[in-house]
């Protein structure tokens, strides 16, 4: 068949169907198709692909384009054998489409599910309007048995996926860049530029090979994370048996919080008294080369079952107060960070055998939470009149050096922490139920509402320039156009 130069979602859609199984869908080398809705395979062994194979520039582009807040998902195939998406570039175009939060969106690319021998090949995704650019998904599988096995995810360049911090709603506007369930499937070759959220997620993915890899952090946008083994997907228990994770490169520009990530402690908060179980080997892990801005290289919290760690390299690795601060951190991670551990582990909360490299800092003050250092924080920040908004609750709106956090909750307490300890609390309060909002008015005045009235204000209407948060005392001020403090 002809390759597809023109047309949309519509055009290639009915190719696949009418193809049937085992049908090779093809678009022209350079064409640009622009899609309103989601690019579906309908049948097994379906390919959808650029003629001739390229694997640059003149892979043919399918780019979203809508503001329907129900599609983020550019390309679907769930549940269906022999999958092949191949030289092809797909972009959701966040910033023209506009982001869908986390919790209701799809990555960009949404394969996977209960069946086996997919491929992903030489294909590049960007700019997801949701929270990955890459998800492959276990599918609905009543066990792991039965889930997503044999994938092949290799050489495609990802990214970049997501930005970070938080939108002025706020929500969370980082994205991985390859999310990733399947057992006994390959991630090999794959370069994944500029994730904000983790670089290559395995959600558990037993029996998963992650090789020769590289993930690059953006120069613009933190990342939480490069290689994350931290998530208990239920249908496999929380089971990483057998996966290996080696020959990887990463590289962080502006921040990466973790390298390698292992445990259910990594991402949260742990203490001794914790009962959230640990993930399960035994996995491999090794000669993966770390350098540039990674705060927290190799950090092991949360973990039974085996570890072996053997060969990897983090001399590449800058000192991490030159690129990043600890203030948002629990004590004993903050201890950690000011020692520049990059090789650490907690040591009661792994159990099993445990064959670690030398290098290796034994922890038993439970740090956790690694993802929490931030690129180096500013001491005030200024909104314009009009430009400060926070509508869901709760929510910090501003963070500040030495571990400063300006936060709005849910009963309208717009607190200002130091180090977790409240230092102090800003008018008056009520029930929120989530309906309250926190406005820096375009009129000057800062206001608390209540499903939209007014219940208390800075009094500043018509007056006010600039809203200032600060970490000394008074914390909040407003000025005149003159620069006069009037709050």
């Amino acid at each position: 068949a002809a390759c597809i130069s023109s047309g949309d979602e519509t055009t290639i859609n009915n190719a696949l169907k009418s193809g049937g199984a085992g049908a090779v869908v093809q678009l022209c080398p350079s064409a640009v198709i622009t899609v309103h809705n989601t690019v579906a395979f309908t049948a097994a062994n379906q390919e959808l692909s650029t003629q001739g194979y390229p694997t640059g520039s003149t892979r043919a582009i399918i780019r979203l384009q809508t503001t329907d807040q129900s599609i983020s998902a550019v390309i679907r195939g769930g549940s269906l054998s022999g999958i092949k998406l191949r030289n092809i570039q797909i972009d959701g175009d966040r910033s023209g489409n506009g982001q869908i939060t986390a919790q209701a969106s799809s990555a960009n690319i949404e394969l996977g599910g209960i069946q086996s021998g997919l491929l992903v090949d030489h294909v590049a995704s960007m700019n997801p309007r949701g929270w990955s650019c890459m998800h492959i998904g276990e599918g609905a599988a009543a066990s792991g048995a039965s889930a997503c096995s044999n994938a092949t995810i290799t050489n495609n360049d990802i990214g970049p996926c997501g930005l970070e911090g938080h939108d002025a709603a706020g929500h969370g506007q980082w994205a991985d860049g390859i999310s990733f369930a399947c057992t006994n499937s390959l991630v090999q070759s794959n370069t994944v530029t500029g994730s904000t959220d983790g670089g290559i997620v395995l959600f558990s993915a037993p029996g998963t090979k992650v090789l020769s890899n590289k993930i690059v952090g953006s120069t613009t946008n933190a990342g939480f994370g490069a290689i994350n083994l931290v998530d208990n997907l239920a249908v496999y228990n929380g089971s990483f048996a057998n996966v290996e994770v080696s020959s990887n490169t990463i590289q962080g520009q502006r921040l990466f919080g973790v390298g390698v990530a292992v445990g259910s402690c990594v991402w949260t908060t742990c203490d001794a008294s914790t009962t959230t179980p640990k993930l399960s080997g035994p996995v491999t892990i090794s000669n993966n080369v770390f350098s540039g801005s990674i705060a927290f290289p190799f950090p092991i919290s949360g973990w039974t079952g085996g570890i072996t760690v053997t060969g990897n390299t983090v001399t590449g690795v800058s000192s991490n107060s030159v690129f990043s601060e600890a203030g948002n951190c629990p004590t004993a991670t903050k201890t950690a960070f000011n020692a520049n551990q990059h090789l650490l582990w907690n040591s009661p909360s792994v159990t099993g055998p445990t064959n670690l490299q030398s290098g290796f800092v034994q922890h038993t003050d439970y740090p956790s939470f690694f993802i929490c250092p931030t690129p180096p924080l500013p001491s005030t920040q200024v909104w314009t009149n009009g430009t400060l908004v926070v509508n869901t609750v709760p929510t910090t709106f501003s963070s500040l050096h030495n571990g400063f956090n300006f936060v709005f909750d849910d009963s309208a307490h717009l607190i200002v922490y130091d180090n977790g300890v409240v230092a102090t609390t800003i008018g008056s309060t009520t029930t929120c139920n989530g309906q309250c909002t926190l406005d820096f008015q375009g009129d000057g005045n800062l206001v608390k509402r209540l499903s939209g009235s007014a219940f208390w204000a800075s009094n500043t209407a018509n007056r006010g320039a600039t809203l200032t948060s600060l970490n000394t005392s008074p914390w909040l001020e407003i000025k005149d156009k003159t620069g006069a403090v009037i709050w």
